[in-house]
């Protein structure tokens, strides 16, 4: 059933969505890539749902090579570690447990990679059209806070900071010397110190907007806003490894962001009058206090859920 070659590995690390993982799979037998000329590596981070069992009955099922490895909670970083070892590709993509690819997403990632050898292909992440998208969903993404396409200035050189692993890929001879450091506590800004530390050697990201995946993940203003928190609270961690980094991660004054709180506070009805300006405010305090908690307490948070 399975060639020797395969053209590309993909990875995806899952906790807790064994229900969007078994999409996710089932439509990866959908690629006009040949079946045979692909895998796919699920690293199972400690989940406590059916994921397991799912992943193994897919086993049998799929006509790709599925691969499970699973570990104690440690966090995407450490799960996307693993499945670079694993990975029998020169080429990698990193997506997600909840991001369905288009049928023709890895003939465009290896398209591109055969136009640009060397760099790493960023592909376009837009929601599913199988959720219900609300005004907050579309204020995200695609060109939101969610995923920054808009902010691309140059599609073949985007930048370390739209290194994006909900759809991403580049050849494993980047990830000779470099991984993901296991030691971010929370699942975010992983990716974007990854690449930080890769564009420095040199690494470019070239955007190919063809190469489609759909997030199937529904998200209001009080979840994104938690996560926001936790956003900033790894962005902390980023500063303390790369200070040089503080103006970038850091753009607005902690002691403004406070003020900011305090006014949200008092004009609640803003949201009825400008909703995207409500948005950005409440969502910028989240991070910028997840920041302040950061630099307070380094090292004393735990790997929590994606």
């Amino acid at each position: 059933m399975h060639e020797n070659t395969i053209d590309i590995s993909i990875i995806i690390p899952t906790y807790n969505r064994d229900y969007s993982l078994a999409m996710t799979l089932e439509r990866f037998s959908n690629q006009t890539l040949p079946l045979s000329r692909f895998e796919v590596i699920v690293i199972d981070d400690g989940s406590t749902d059916n994921t397991q069992n799912i992943v193994a009955q897919l086993q049998h099922k799929m006509l790709y090579r599925l691969s499970y490895i699973k570990q104690d909670k440690a966090g995407p970083a450490a799960a996307r570690n693993k499945g670079i070892k694993q990975a029998r590709a020169d080429i990698v993509l990193f997506t997600g447990d909840d991001i369905f690819p288009k049928e023709d997403l890895l003939e465009r990632h290896l398209e591109s990679h055969r136009q640009y050898p060397g760099v790493a292909v960023l592909g376009f992440v837009e929601w599913s059209s199988e959720l219900e998208i609300t005004d907050f969903m579309r204020y995200l993404a695609p060109d939101g806070l969610q995923f920054r396409y808009g902010t691309i200035t140059d599609v073949n050189n985007c930048g370390f900071r739209h290194f994006y692993t909900s759809n991403v890929s580049l050849s494993k001879q980047w990830m000779r010397e470099d991984l993901f450091d296991e030691d971010f506590p929370f699942a975010a800004y992983e990716d974007t110190e990854f690449a930080y530390r890769l564009e420095k050697k040199g690494l470019k990201i070239v955007f190919n907007k063809k190469a489609v995946g759909y997030h199937y993940h529904s998200l209001n203003l009080e979840y994104f806003c938690k996560r926001m928190k936790l956003t900033g609270i790894s962005a902390a961690f980023c500063i303390r490894k790369h200070p040089e980094l503080k103006s970038i991660m850091l753009p607005v004054d902690i002691s403004f962001a406070k003020i900011i709180a305090w006014g949200l506070r008092r004009l609640a009805f803003l949201h009825k009058i400008h909703k995207r300006f409500f948005w950005s405010s409440k969502i910028i305090v989240s991070y910028i206090g997840g920041v302040a908690e950061g630099l307070r307490t380094a090292h004393q948070h735990q790997k929590k859920d994606y």
